[in-house]
């Protein structure tokens, strides 16, 4: 297992594409820490790696708050004295925004400043924060990999307005922080999946009148988050990795 011995945060893991990876990560043996607001959600999360032999915690948070993102870390370094790998999944489209949509998406100029900054704060807020107080806790160690979900709606023209944007702005991001840390050890990337069948991407297909959308695995981009946490070359960082949906 190539991931034995290994301290792994896991943000978004309750469901859908971060629970693929805490499985996926989990089975080659590291310890994962399962954070998302969900308790019941974790908890079987937690379960399920455990069941397939695996060991798992689960940290119940509010990742849009600074404070209680410095709350988790502080508690996986209290109980484990370091923190090696950061996959930073937790984000979305929060169904307040499409739920009364008529089945199209919202035009850049239809978007309202509280929809705006909703995207911002659940897409942006979030990766900034677990960089903000994880990466320090790397750097001490003088390792860690990092690996942050994108979307293929941020790397293309696509009618996703602040969606799109927040996502793009995930690269960015990836490539500035791989940029400041490759000196300690650590490296930084991110992938990029089209429509991967989960339930909130259920969810948001049904209520755009999209159910017979063509979707892409979550295990798929599971696997491509192990490859990076443990194939990738150190020089292979600030990299994002395009996931298609094959039909």
């Amino acid at each position: 297992m190539k991931l034995e011995g290994k301290i792994a945060i896991i943000t978004g893991a309750g469901k859908g594409i971060g629970r693929e990876a805490a499985l996926a990560v989990a089975a080659e043996g590291a310890t994962v820490v399962a954070v998302a607001r969900t308790q019941a959600d974790l908890d079987e999360t937690v379960r399920m790696i455990e069941d397939n032999g695996g060991k798992a915690i689960s940290l119940s948070h509010d990742l849009t708050v600074e404070a209680e993102v410095q709350a988790m870390v502080d508690t996986v370094v209290e109980k484990y004295g370091r923190i090696d790998i950061l996959v930073n999944n937790a984000g979305g489209y929060p169904k307040e925004i499409y739920k009364n949509i008529e089945h199209q998406a919202i035009k850049l100029w239809e978007w309202s400043e509280e929809q705006w900054d909703q995207i911002i704060k659940t897409n942006i807020k979030i990766p900034f924060f677990c960089f903000k107080h994880v990466l320090p806790v790397m750097i001490k160690q003088g390792s860690g990999r990092v690996v942050s979900v994108s979307s293929r709606m941020g790397r293309i023209a696509s009618q996703m307005g602040a969606y799109s944007v927040a996502k793009g702005a995930i690269v960015t991001m990836t490539k500035t922080a791989a940029i400041q840390t490759k000196e300690y050890g650590i490296q930084v990337n991110a992938v990029a999946p089209a429509i991967v069948d989960t339930p909130g991407q259920r969810v948001y297909n049904h209520s755009v009148g999209q159910d017979d959308a063509v979707m892409g695995s979550a295990t798929d981009v599971a696997n491509a988050i192990v490859y990076l946490l443990t194939d990738a070359p150190l020089v292979m960082t600030g990299q994002c990795i395009d996931l298609y949906t094959t039909v």
